[in-house]
């Protein structure tokens, strides 16, 4: 009798560590969809587009004022924008396709 005792409380503390777990996880999946909602309100909005004959635009970042480039510095460079980084130097040329295997 007191085997049946001991597999009824242990069904019955089962039974309460899963309700414990489903409250917890309930629990926590409302405060991330709750903070979620109020990180996306916090966001900026989409840039301003203007529709022309069907087709949307959008405006032009703004570049560079003359008081901020260097003297010979037209924005471009002599690389035609390329960026330089210690190991090469980058957005040169066409890009090459790589294939794998033989």
């Amino acid at each position: 009798m007191n085997q049946r005792q001991d597999l009824a409380s242990a069904v019955m503390e089962r039974d309460r560590s899963r309700s414990r777990i489903r409250l917890l996880t309930v629990t926590v999946g409302a405060a991330s969809l709750a903070t979620a909602g109020v990180v996306a309100y916090h966001l900026p909005g989409p840039a301003p587009s203007t529709a022309v004959n069907g087709t949307t635009t959008t405006p032009a970042a703004p570049q560079p004022s003359a008081a901020n480039q260097e003297p010979g510095d037209d924005g471009g460079g002599e690389d035609g924008g390329a960026i330089t980084a210690p190991g090469g130097t980058f957005g040169q040329g066409p890009a090459q396709a790589v294939s794998g295997g033989s």
